[in-house]
This record gives C-alpha cells, sequence and structure tokens, in this order.
C-alpha cells in the first residue's frame, strides 16, 4: 500500500456517517470513528478533515481489534452521537461539537468508554490544511495538551498526554478497564489559543443543557422522536444569524457519474422559508424566528436584487472552483456556486409566504419576528418607473396593490412616496427613500 492510500480515509455508502453540528459548522463521523468532513470555522471554510472526498487528515477513535461490527445511536433530541462497537466487549465513544457555539472556534468533544469489559482504543490525529497537502507544524506539547497548526487553522488537543508524533502525526493507544472512560478534546480556530483549556464535564454540561433548549418537547405530535430529531438536525444547520446551511458538505453527486454535485454549504432563501414555514405549523419556536429575520435582513439589504442563496453571515458566495481532491465515488470536489449571478423569482415568492402576519407575529416592536415592509419587488423589464404593465404597479402610497395592510401603523405612520426606482440599498439610502421599521409590519 502507497503512502497516499494509507492516509487517505477509506468511503463508505453516505447512510453510515453520522453528523454532528453546533450551528456553525458540522462534522461527519465514519463506522470505523473518524471525523471524514469537518470545516473551521464556518461551514464554508476550507475543510481540517477531507477523507470525504479524498483528501489527508483524520481524527480516529477507534478499536484497536480490527474484529468487531460498528453501530450508533443519537441521544433523544440531540445531535450528540454515540458510536459502539462490539467485539469482545462494547465499547463507545460519546462525541458532540461543543455548544453553544463560537464562531472562531470548533470544540469537538469526545468520551471513550469501556461500556461492559476492558477497552483498547486506537486515537490518531492529523489536521491538514485546505486541500490536504500541508502537515501540521508548530507542534508542541505541554503535559497533557498538543498545540499546533494545519494550514491556517490552529487546533489544541487535549486529553492527549500520552500521544507521540510519529509520520507526521499524532498517535496514541488508550487502554480501559471496565467502566473506566477517557475525555479528549479537540479545539480548532482561525485565532491561536490564549486562554486555558476547557473542562471537559463542564463542557459536555453547556452542550447538554443547550440541546435542552433548542429543541421542544413535541409532545402532541405523533411520531415523537423523529419531531425532536428533525428539530435537532435543523438547528444544528442554523448559524446564530438565522441563516440554515443547506448541507454540511460538498460536491456529493446527486446520481452517479450525473454531474450534479456542487457545494450546497450555503443559505437558500428557498429553503429557508420552507423550514420556516414547517417550524411554524407546529408553533412560534425559535428557529422561526431566525428563519424571518435572516430573510428579512436579505430583503431589506438588497431588495429587488436579492440572490438566491448567501452565505450563513449574509454574505456573497464565492464563484465556483475545483478543489485538488479526488472526490466523493462518482463525483468531482468543488466549492462555491454559480448561484451567486442568478435571478430567482421564487425567492421573492416563498418569503412572501413565510412573511405575513397569520404566522403569529404582531406589530409590537418589542417582538422580534414583526413583519417589515418589503421593498419592492423586481419588474421583469429590469426595474424603472412602475406601471401595470410592468406587473409591479404601485399606488401612490408606495404600496403594491393588494399587498396586506397595517390598519393599527397606516393611521399613525405618514404616507410614503412611490419608489421611481428599484435599486440597491445604496441606491436607496441616495435617494433618500424611506426604510421600514420592525414596529410596522407593511
Amino acid at each position: 500500500m502507497s503512502k497516499a492510500a494509507e492516509e487517505m480515509a477509506e468511503p463508505r455508502v453516505l447512510r453510515e456517517y453520522a453528523l454532528v453540528a453546533d450551528g456553525e459548522r458540522g462534522a461527519l463521523i465514519g463506522p470505523d470513528g473518524s471525523i471524514a468532513w469537518l470545516c473551521v470555522p464556518r461551514w464554508d471554510s476550507p475543510p481540517a478533515f477531507s477523507g470525504l472526498l479524498g483528501g489527508a487528515g483524520r481524527y480516529t477513535v477507534t478499536p484497536t481489534d480490527p474484529w468487531h461490527v460498528w453501530g450508533g445511536y443519537y441521544e433523544s433530541g440531540t445531535l450528540i452521537w454515540r458510536s459502539r462497537w462490539v467485539s469482545g466487549s462494547a465499547i463507545e465513544c460519546r462525541e458532540a461539537l461543543a455548544m453553544p457555539a463560537d464562531p472562531h472556534r470548533a470544540v469537538l468533544l469526545r468520551r471513550i468508554e469501556a461500556v461492559d469489559g476492558p477497552a483498547d482504543v486506537t486515537v490518531i490525529l492529523d489536521v491538514r490544511g485546505g486541500s490536504g497537502s500541508g502537515r501540521p507544524a508548530s507542534l508542541s506539547r505541554h503535559g497533557e495538551c498538543w498545540t499546533g497548526r494545519g494550514g491556517a487553522t490552529w487546533f489544541r488537543w487535549t486529553g492527549a498526554g500520552k500521544a507521540r508524533h510519529s509520520r507526521g502525526r499524532l498517535e496514541m493507544r488508550i487502554k480501559l478497564a471496565a467502566g473506566e472512560r477517557h475525555e479528549v478534546v479537540l479545539e480548532m480556530s482561525d485565532r491561536e489559543f490564549t486562554d486555558e483549556p476547557p473542562d471537559p464535564e463542564r463542557m459536555w454540561a453547556g452542550t447538554e443543557e443547550a440541546w435542552s433548549q433548542v429543541v421542544p418537547g413535541c409532545d402532541g405530535l405523533i411520531a415523537i422522536a423523529d419531531a425532536r430529531h428533525a428539530y435537532a438536525v435543523l438547528r444544528g444547520l442554523t448559524s446564530a444569524s438565522g441563516a440554515m446551511a443547506a448541507a454540511a458538505t460538498t460536491s456529493l453527486p446527486e446520481r452517479l457519474q450525473g454531474g450534479r454535485n456542487y457545494d450546497y454549504r450555503y443559505a437558500w432563501i428557498r429553503d429557508q422559508c420552507y423550514a420556516g414555514l414547517a417550524v411554524a405549523a407546529h408553533g412560534p419556536q425559535p428557529l422561526l424566528t431566525g428563519a424571518v429575520r435572516f430573510v428579512t435582513e436579505r430583503l431589506l439589504a438588497d431588495g429587488p436584487d436579492l440572490m438566491p442563496a448567501y452565505t450563513v453571515r449574509g454574505g456573497v458566495i464565492p464563484a465556483e472552483r475545483r478543489l485538488r481532491l479526488r472526490g466523493f465515488p462518482g463525483g468531482s470536489a468543488r466549492a462555491g456556486n454559480w448561484v451567486r449571478g442568478q435571478f430567482q423569482l421564487d425567492a421573492l415568492g416563498e418569503s412572501l409566504s413565510l412573511l405575513p402576519p397569520r404566522r403569529g407575529m404582531t406589530c409590537s416592536p418589542k417582538t422580534t419576528g414583526a413583519r417589515p415592509r418589503l421593498p419592492p419587488t423586481p419588474s421583469r423589464n429590469g426595474g424603472g418607473n412602475r406601471t401595470p404593465e410592468s406587473g409591479n404597479s404601485t399606488t401612490s402610497t408606495g404600496r403594491t396593490p393588494g399587498s396586506p395592510v397595517c390598519r393599527a401603523c397606516a393611521r399613525s405612520r405618514p404616507r410614503r412616496p412611490t419608489a421611481l426606482r428599484a435599486g440597491t440599498g445604496t441606491a436607496r439610502r441616495r435617494a433618500g427613500v424611506p426604510w421600514p421599521t420592525a414596529s410596522c409590519p407593511v
């Protein structure tokens, strides 16, 4: 076996990977206990572990004895995953990305447990930057903690005092008696560490508490366990901005050799609306508030120039480019998306379906999800004066005929002049066109 083949993770069918996520990024865990994919610090950042697409680099916790079978399960209402291997005895590894999430730092918690007998586990850490070509640099050990850098990513590995640097990676073997456990914590950041290493017990407690607060009980629904897990997945994909990443990974082929494999690590306006509507059918949950906030911010900022998708921070998606990775079997590896240059009318239509007052939102300034007055929609003739022929006629108040009216606010707010041109946010400010506020939903 070549050196490159030895460093490359063996591909698996997608259903065998587990997802752990904290809203700002997500990791895929394979049945061999290897982190097959993780981008740091954000969803669309370069991968620190890219084995899913044939890249080098790994973070593996796996039984030393290859004669074992694999399984696993999620703890109810969370994205806390438990890998489980059974050979002569059972070994489990409890795994999660710590919450609440830090936008600059990913904290990957792994607790190795000897369930009903002795455990012998091999742990390997090999952090790479970008396409996985560079070896870890600046490696140093201080007691139970290793620090180093892979590309632009700094890492700190706690609980790894036994690890030794060999063949460009860190490796250790952990032996536990029945009932014992061992904690390892991997922090990865785009900034150098200046604080003390975290306490694993406190990080686990904070993560459990965070999940208990963001996933509702769903007691009034059928298939309660499935509904709670759906909430957990949606929350795991949702950033603090309210934006929901459409996928945790890039370049997974929609069909074998079909040529349709794209980068979906971004927030699609249409998907935000669909998710918000689904949650609204259950009740006024925080996920609904986040979806409304993100869509509203993009509408108010870009108006008729609304793009179909954005980064989860509301930025412009980079142009598509090929990655120096082999790609998932049947596909090719790429990052970025050409959707940035497209206009999709349905994004505006779905936004209207998400924002009406019947979603349970009021005109109170204290209501986070209050429906704002939307900017004018673009005409098919490219903007200009709005006439009935353009399909975007407006009344003398600047309100599109048939649009909902807030009677309470209409009496107290002055009528606004018609916007002569559907320009960008900058153009609107220069023209002196008044902007809507959260206190008025129309």
